[in-house]
């Protein structure tokens, strides 16, 4: 994930790289494989190497599912906007990002449908992540004795970092934290929501100065090195820094989809797949380290993965983000 210096630029030299990689074209009676691409998001830190090889993981499973008369391949992408500009158009068609990056493309297009999600004994009422708000340590006495709102009001007039525009607990989830407290249903700070995620205080925002770190690494190391006073991310990449950082909330995010362009996959290629990740286990993975803490594809859970398993999911699961990006 390389900090989002231009979105723009960065969609268009995805699609003409994915464009060369796979059309998704339906060869079925030709003799052809039909091509299939995963949008990938590496990340690029300590965990880069494990990032890639849980896409492999992935890209296994997704061929297993499909079958022989399909050829399974993984495009490496540059943020959340450059997967979003993929899918829509369909140079890939199957992402595993974000809910919020989910729903900024079905948005666009209402055939990007998510199908899977996860979690412990795929219970959906259980199936989440932590996403927080936090502040270097050299400032935690700023907030002794505070209450939540307190906490977050206070920091009004700071500088804050954000993930990015499309990441949900980055950017959508801080962001209408900030919203209920600041808008039109709190003191009428802001009309709009960019006046929070987008505009410094010079141009009429809540922040002196608003930053994104591009990825949730990058979130957390301007947090570490004080570059703003207070930002967002979420999971366990503040982890490696937990004597640098003091969080001053939590919130449960429901855990991102497996999603398709439906346009792009039918529904028997859409029913293998939910059939084959529904009744997936360690036994039956391809790669039997799939749900292992340390070597599996969800190397980056909170939680044990041992337990986890998918479970069917449409767009209703995530109409609380579709609901977030209202008056952006």
């Amino acid at each position: 994930m390389k900090k989002m210096v231009n979105l723009c630029m960065a969609a268009l030299l995805s699609c003409s790289m994915l464009a060369g990689c796979s059309s998704g074209k339906d060869n079925s009676g030709t003799g052809e494989k039909k091509d299939i691409t995963i949008a990938f998001l590496p990340n690029e830190d300590e965990n880069a190497e494990r990032s890639s090889e849980a896409f492999h993981m992935l890209k296994e499973e997704v061929q297993a599912a499909l079958g022989d008369n399909y050829n399974v391949k993984i495009a490496k992408l540059d943020n959340y906007n450059a997967v979003m500009e993929a899918m829509v158009s369909g140079t890939a068609q199957i992402a595993w990002e974000s809910g919020a990056t989910f729903a900024a493309s079905y948005m666009k297009d209402d055939k990007i449908q998510p199908i899977l999600s996860y979690g412990p004994n795929g219970d959906p009422e259980k199936s989440g992540y932590n996403a927080y708000i936090a502040t270097n340590k050299k400032h935690a006495a700023d907030f002794q004795g505070m209450s939540r709102d307190e906490k977050l009001k206070s920091l009004k007039g700071k500088s804050f970092g954000f993930v990015s525009p499309t990441s949900t607990s980055g950017c959508l989830v801080p962001t209408t934290a900030f919203w209920k407290l600041f808008g039109p249903d709190g003191d009428k700070t802001v009309s709009k929501k960019e006046q929070i995620n987008i505009k410094n205080a010079a141009d009429g925002g809540v922040f002196s100065e608003v930053q994104n770190g591009g990825d949730h690494q990058g979130a957390v190391q301007l947090l570490v090195n004080d570059k703003v006073y207070a930002g967002a991310f979420c999971c366990t990449y503040g982890d490696s820094f937990k004597d640098q950082l003091d969080i001053l909330d939590t919130t449960f995010v429901p855990n991102g989809p497996l999603w398709v362009n439906t346009s792009a996959l039918n529904k028997e290629e859409i029913s293998k797949l939910t059939d084959h990740f529904v009744n997936l286990t360690a036994d039956t993975a391809k790669n039997k380290d799939f749900f292992d803490q340390e070597k599996g594809f969800f190397f980056e859970a909170e939680e044990d993965p041992a337990t986890f398993k998918f479970f069917k999911t449409d767009v209703s699961r995530y109409q609380f983000i579709l609901d977030m990006y209202k008056d952006q």
